[in-house]
C-alpha cells in the first residue's frame, strides 16, 4: 500500500517518463486503489502516459476497472470512448455487469457502444437483454442487436431475428439476414427465399450470401434455380455467395443435375464478371466456370490470363486446376493447339494442365515444344511428358537426351530417372560418357546417383578409372550418394588419382558417405599437395567429430595456406573442447587478420572467458572483420 501511494504521487510528476514508469509500477502491483488516478492519467498529454495507464487498468481489471471507465463511454472525445471500449473489452467476464448497466442507458449511442462490446467478446449472458433491445426506438440500436446476436451465434436468437426481418428500416432488416446468416439455422432459409425474390438491392445480396451460408447441398439448388430468371435478364449477383452455393450444389453425390439453359444463364454472368470484375471477383467467377464445367469458358480463362501482367505460384496453380475441371478427360481443345501455336503467355498453364490431364494425346504436340520453349518453359515440358508416362512419352524423353540444347538434356535425363529408373540407367551412362558441358555431366551424375541398382555402382566405379579426368571426377561425386562400404573402398583407391579435381570429389565424397571407417582416410587429405584439394576437404568436414578428426585440425593450424588454418580454427571451434584454447588464443595472436577473426569467433563459441584478456587487444585492430568479431566475443564472454 505504501509503495502503491508513492506512485501515485509519481503520477503529478512535471517529467512524463516519471509518469509512465509510474503507470506501469501500479499495473505491476494489481493496485485496485490507484484506478481512480489511473483513469485520470487517460486524459494526459504525453501518448506514452495514456497507453500506459490504458495497459495498468487493463492489468488491473475486475469490476472496479470496469465501473470506473465506464462513464468514458459518454465522452465527447472519440479518443476517451475508444480507450473506454478497449479496456472493457480486454478486461474479461469481470466486466459484465458494467457493460450490461451501459444496456439501459438513456443515450442511444452508449447502449450501442454496449452491444457492440458484447459482439466483441461474445458474452453469452447478454442474450436475453439482447432480446429486449430488438425493439429499441433507435435503428442503429436494432441493428447493432441483430448482427450482435448473429456473432453470438445462439439459436434462440433465430425467432427474433426473423422478426427483425420485417423491421421499419431496411438497414436493421439488412443486418437481421446478416445475423441469420452467421447463425446459419436452417430454420432461416425459407424466410430467406422469400426475401430474395420479393426484395431488392443490398436486402437481396445479403439474403443470397446468408442462405449460401446456410443452404445444404440439397438446398443449394433451390436457391439458385430461384435466381434463374432474375440472372438470366442480365442481373449479377454477389458472386462469391452464387459460387458457393453452386460448389455445394454440384458437390460429389449430389442428385442435382443442371440443364444446359441453367448453365448458359449462370455462365454467362460469370463471363461477365471474369470481363468486368475486379481482380477477386474474376478468379471467383473462373472458379464458377469451373464448376459448370463449360467448355466455352476456355476463352474466358485465357482472357484472363491475358489480361495479367504476371502469375504468381498460387493463381498459376489455380489456373491450371480450373482448365482441368473445365476440359475433362475427353479430347484436348483445339483453343489449346492454338494458343500454343501463338507462344503466348498462357504456354506454361497449357502444358501443366497437359501433363495433369496426363493426356496420350498430348505427347506429339509436347515432342514438337521441346525445340522452341524457353528454358523455364522447357522443364513444364518434361515434366508433363514425366506426368503422362505412357510408352511415346518416355520415347520422346530418350531422343531429349540427344538434344543440342545442353539444358534440354539435363531436363530430359532427371525426367528419366523418374519415370523409366533402372531401365534408363545404361542411356544416362552413354549420355555421360559424351557430354561436354559440366553441368550436364554433374546433372546426370546426380539423377543416376538416384537410381538404387547396382549397375549405377558398378557404371560409377569403372567411371574412376577412365582416361576423362571429368568422367572420373563425375564416377567420385556420384558414388558419394550411394554410400556403402564397397563405394568407400573404391574411393579409397580413388585417392591417389593425379588430378586434383578428382582428389577433390573423392574426399568429399568420403565426408558425405558419414561411414566412421572413412574417418583415417578423409583426414588423409588434409595432408594433399593441392590446396584445393585440402580446402575441399576441411569444408567435407563440418560436422564430424572425433579425436582422429580434431588431431587433423590441430596439424592443419600451421599449415602453409591461410585459408586452411581459417577453416581448421573455425571447426575447432564447432568441436567445443576447450582444451584447445591455448592453440586458438595463439592464432588470435600471432596469424593473419582472417584467421584472427576466425579465432575470435571460435573462443566466443567455446565460452573462452579466460581469453578475454588477450582478445581486448583487438579491440583497435584496423580490419572490420577482426574488430567486430572482437566486440562480439567480448559482450558474450562478459555475460
Amino acid at each position: 500500500m505504501e509503495n502503491a501511494n508513492t506512485f501515485v504521487q509519481m503520477l503529478h510528476s512535471a517529467d512524463p517518463g516519471v509518469r509512465r514508469d509510474a503507470c506501469v509500477s501500479l499495473g505491476e502491483g494489481r493496485s485496485p486503489e490507484s484506478v481512480p488516478q489511473l483513469v485520470l492519467m487517460l486524459r494526459d498529454s504525453d501518448t506514452g502516459v495514456r497507453e500506459s495507464a490504458l495497459n495498468a487498468l487493463i492489468a488491473i481489471g475486475g469490476r472496479k476497472v470496469a465501473e470506473a471507465v465506464s462513464p468514458l463511454l459518454r465522452e465527447e472525445s472519440a479518443v476517451m470512448r475508444n480507450m473506454g471500449i478497449e479496456i472493457l473489452e480486454l478486461i474479461g467476464p469481470e466486466a459484465f455487469p458494467a457493460i450490461a448497466s451501459l444496456l439501459n442507458d438513456p443515450d442511444d449511442d452508449v447502449v450501442k457502444f454496449g452491444v457492440d462490446i458484447i459482439a466483441n467478446t461474445r458474452e453469452e449472458r447478454a442474450i436475453g437483454l439482447l432480446f429486449a433491445l430488438i425493439n429499441h426506438a433507435n435503428p442503429n440500436v436494432r441493428a447493432s442487436v441483430a448482427v450482435c446476436l448473429g456473432r453470438l451465434k445462439a439459436a434462440s436468437s433465430v425467432p427474433v431475428l426473423l422478426c427483425a426481418l420485417n423491421d421499419s428500416e431496411e438497414w436493421v432488416r439488412f443486418s437481421a439476414v446478416e445475423g441469420l446468416g452467421l447463425i446459419q439455422d436452417r430454420r432461416a432459409l425459407t424466410p430467406l427465399l422469400k426475401l430474395i425474390e420479393t426484395d431488392s438491392g443490398l436486402i437481396k445480396e445479403a439474403a443470397i450470401d446468408a442462405a449460401g451460408r446456410i443452404a445444404a447441398p440439397e438446398d443449394s439448388s433451390t436457391v439458385l434455380l430461384k435466381l434463374e430468371a432474375l440472372v438470366k435478364k442480365g442481373k449479377i449477383f454477389n458472386i462469391p455467395a452464387i459460387v458457393d452455393l453452386l460448389e455445394k450444389a454440384v458437390t460429389p453425390g449430389s442428385d442435382f443435375r443442371p440443364d444446359a439453359e441453367f448453365k448458359k444463364t449462370y455462365f454467362n454472368m460469370f463471363a461477365r464478371a471474369v470481363e468486368e470484375g475486379d481482380r477477386s471477383e474474376k478468379l471467383t467467377a473462373l472458379k464458377g466456370i469451373a464448376l459448370l464445367k463449360a467448355p466455352e469458358g476456355l476463352q474466358s480463362v485465357f482472357n484472363f490470363i491475358d489480361s495479367l501482367n504476371d502469375i504468381d505460384e498460387d493463381t498459376e496453380e489455380f489456373l491450371v486446376d480450373t482448365i482441368v475441371s473445365i476440359t475433362g478427360r475427353g479430347p484436348l481443345p483445339g483453343i489449346f493447339m492454338e494458343r500454343l501455336a501463338r507462344g503466348t503467355k498462357s504456354l506454361k498453364i497449357i502444358v501443366r494442365t497437359l501433363g495433369e490431364l496426363k493426356s496420350k494425346e498430348a505427347v506429339p504436340i509436347l515432342k514438337e515444344l521441346i525445340g522452341k520453349v524457353a528454358k523455364h518453359e522447357l522443364r513444364e515440358v518434361a515434366a508433363a511428358l514425366e506426368a503422362i508416362g505412357s510408352p511415346a512419352a518416355v520415347d520422346v524423353l530418350y531422343q531429349s537426351l540427344r538434344n543440342s540444347d545442353g539444358h534440354t538434356r539435363k531436363i530430359a535425363a532427371r525426367a528419366l530417372a523418374s519415370l523409366a529408373g533402372p531401365s534408363a540407367v545404361p542411356n544416362l551412362f552413354e549420355v555421360l560418357r559424351s557430354e561436354v558441358y559440366r553441368d550436364v555431366m554433374e546433372e546426370v551424375t546426380d539423377v543416376l546417383s538416384t537410381i538404387p541398382s547396382e549397375p549405377v555402382k558398378k557404371g560409377l566405379c569403372d567411371l574412376l578409372v577412365s582416361e576423362n579426368e571429368a568422367l572420373r571426377e563425375m564416377g567420385a561425386r556420384g558414388l558419394g550418394s550411394i554410400g556403402d562400404e564397397e563405394s568407400l573402398r573404391y574411393l579409397i583407391k580413388a585417392a591417389g588419382d593425379p588430378s586434383p579435381a578428382v582428389r577433390k570429389a573423392v574426399y568429399k565424397s568420403m565426408a558425405r558417405l558419414g561411414i566412421p571407417n572413412a574417418v583415417d582416410e578423409i583426414v588423409k587429405g588434409l595432408e594433399d599437395s593441392d590446396d584445393d584439394v585440402k580446402l575441399s576437404v576441411m569444408k567435407g568436414l563440418g560436422g564430424w567429430t572425433g579425436d582422429r578428426i580434431k588431431a587433423a585440425l590441430v596439424s592443419s593450424l600451421v599449415d602453409r595456406n591461410i585459408w586452411v588454418r581459417y577453416h581448421a580454427v573455425v571447426l575447432l571451434g564447432e568441436f567445443g573442447d576447450l582444451d584447445v584454447e591455448e592453440l586458438i588464443v595463439e592464432k588470435l595472436l600471432k596469424d593473419e587478420a582472417p584467421v584472427k577473426a576466425a579465432a575470435a569467433k571460435a573462443l566466443e563459441r567455446l565460452g573462452a572467458h579466460d581469453a578475454a584478456a588477450h582478445l581486448e587487444q583487438f579491440l583497435s585492430h584496423p580490419d572490420p572483420s577482426v574488430r567486430g568479431a572482437v566486440e562480439s566475443a567480448l559482450e558474450s564472454l562478459r555475460c
